[in-house]
């Protein structure tokens, strides 16, 4: 049960970065919308800047400029759950859509 209270915060995280720039739209303009595609664009950003910072880590590790395997590893970690995520999240989305083909109107 604690990895899926682990699990859910992650993803509130990862949401929270991603939307950010969501939030921050959407209270400067008010009266408008924020559009499912931006919100989709600004997770998959979060997830490559996480990928990028985890590939940074590790590679400051490998040419000894940095000592701290522990904070590489966990960004490593973190950077595969959050791909996890958008991969889980893409699976979800495709299958929504094939059923909404299969729909008869």
């Amino acid at each position: 049960m604690s990895n899926i209270n682990n699990i859910s915060g992650l993803t509130q995280n990862i949401i929270k970065q991603a939307g950010s720039k969501n939030l921050a739209a959407a209270e400067q303009r008010p009266g408008e919308k924020v559009s499912f595609s931006e919100t989709i664009k600004d997770f998959l950003s979060a997830v490559n800047q996480s990928q990028k910072t985890a590939g940074k880590k590790v590679a400051d590790v490998v040419e000894g400029k940095s000592e701290n395997l522990a904070e590489a590893m966990t960004r490593l970690e973190e950077s595969k759950l959050n791909f996890q995520l958008l991969l889980e999240i893409r699976s979800r989305l495709l299958d929504s859509y094939k059923e909404i083909q299969r729909m008869q109107v």
